[in-house]
């Protein structure tokens, strides 16, 4: 596995959902944001404020199985 994956046991939730709609939705993406700090982010999310896979960006969340 390369260094924008990581296998996690159980998906947080995603941090922007939460703030912004008021939702729990599962987060697919661990990441450095446009603002600087690392969040939990969903895929819509992700897009729309991460800054990228890899080392120092930010890795994608895989489901243990």
């Amino acid at each position: 596995m390369a260094h924008d994956e990581t296998i996690v046991e159980k998906l947080p939730m995603c941090d922007f959902c939460r703030l912004e709609d008021g939702l729990e939705k599962p987060a697919q993406y661990d990441g450095r944001t446009i603002y600087g700090r690392w969040s939990y982010m969903c895929g819509k999310h992700f897009k729309k404020y991460g800054t990228g896979l890899g080392l120092g960006k930010g890795q994608r969340l895989v489901l243990e199985r």
